[in-house]
């Protein structure tokens, strides 16, 4: 019985081995799959050379072309104000802003007006005297031409009133006229400075004005972006009128819109600031507040701050590649000819938002990579994705 406990397991232990060892005899070898190359699925932009027009941004404050402030050159008080006499305020070419009290000049107008018309009397008087006093000497003989002044009384001295007395009266005129203050220019009032009933005397500023005719802009440019732009000299200013500077595209947010105004370079300033090492620009803007349009657009106002962009050469045969592309500062990825991954690198000749433009580096059978790729291998394969 006891043998029989000790065999039984023993004999099962050994059907199962061999079991076992039947089955690892009869199993299949696997079949062997060669192992595949890696393929990475990638959107791409097809490169082309083409001419592309460079473009300068840059930004600065409006402010005005002409501004002047108005001076008073008499002394007198203020008697009346025109309804325009306001900041903001929009004038006419010689338009009276102010009138002062012109009564001491009306009466110095009448005083010298006396003072000429007696002036005149005595050298009519005088004259006729001299005339009396030559025939007087010719009567006696003698050559009128070896008298003495004396003896003829030639009227020096009341022909010299006579025109000290003119002089008079038409500063006196003069004086009266500026008693009324008027607009040097179609422009606006910026600060109003004296009032009604005010009292001034001469060389009291009574207000600053601008002209709106047109606007101008100080636009700062680097080395680099003038190497992109047919900048006139700062020795044109004298031809202004001509404006053959580049064209600007200007551009700001009011009221939480955006609104674009043009403009024209029209001059360059011949210094270079010491402390940016930048050089100033100069862009003028026609009809800033609008007088003479229709749209719909707000003024640009004086002091507004505008971004700038600049319209620059043309440049040939360039290569445009999107900013997805690149990696760094001047690595790209492009896709090749053989559909593999490349790195280069490049000198980028400029740049704006969303493309760099070079001259070399890729060629036309090329494409850019535009897939975020989190880190690139050089040589990978790579399969165009089809789109949605």
């Amino acid at each position: 019985m006891a043998m029989k406990k000790i065999v039984i397991p023993i004999g099962i232990i050994l059907l199962a081995v061999a079991a076992a060892a039947t089955m690892i005899m009869l199993k299949k070898e696997p079949d062997k799959i060669k192992p595949g190359i890696a393929v990475l699925l990638v959107e791409t932009v097809a490169l082309r050379k083409e001419d592309v027009t460079l473009t300068v941004k840059s930004q600065g404050n409006v402010s005005p072309r002409t501004e002047t402030s108005l001076i008073s050159e008499i002394s007198a008080v203020v008697l009346e104000v025109s309804p325009k006499f306001v900041a903001g305020g929009f004038i006419e070419n010689g338009e009276v802003l102010l009138k002062l009290n012109p009564i001491d000049y009306e009466v110095e107008l009448q005083k010298a007006k006396a003072s000429l018309l007696s002036s005149q009397a005595q050298l009519t008087q005088e004259t006729a005297r001299s005339e009396q006093a030559a025939q007087e000497w010719e009567l006696s003989g003698r050559k009128k031409s070896v008298a003495p002044l004396l003896a003829l009384r030639t009227p020096y001295l009341e022909e010299a009133n006579v025109l000290f007395a003119e002089a008079n009266l038409k500063m006196a005129e003069r004086r009266l006229q500026q008693t009324l203050i008027r607009s040097p220019y179609r422009g606006m009032v910026k600060d109003k400075l004296v009032d009604v009933g005010q009292y001034v005397t001469t060389g009291t500023p009574v207000a600053n004005t601008i002209a709106v005719d047109f606007a101008e802009l100080r636009l700062p440019l680097t080395d680099q972006d003038i190497a992109y732009l047919d900048l006139p000299r700062f020795s044109d200013a004298s031809s202004e009128s001509e404006q053959t500077g580049p064209n600007v595209k200007l551009s700001s947010v009011i009221g939480g819109l955006s609104y674009h105004w043009d403009a024209t370079i029209v001059r360059t300033e011949g210094v270079i600031d010491e402390r940016t090492r930048v050089q100033f620009a100069v862009a003028r803007i026609a009809d800033p507040y609008g007088l003479n349009r229709s749209d719909d657009r707000p003024p640009l106002s004086i002091g507004s701050f505008v971004q700038a962009r600049i319209i620059g050469r043309i440049a040939k045969d360039v290569i445009a590649i999107p900013r997805l592309s690149v990696r760094g500062m001047n690595q790209v990825l492009i896709m090749d000819a053989d559909n593999k991954l490349r790195k280069r690198t490049v000198d980028i000749m400029f740049s704006d938002e969303n493309y760099i433009y070079i001259k070399d580096g890729v060629t036309e059978d090329e494409e850019a990579i535009v897939s975020a790729i989190e880190e690139p291998v050089d040589g990978i394969n790579l399969r165009r994705s089809q789109g949605p």
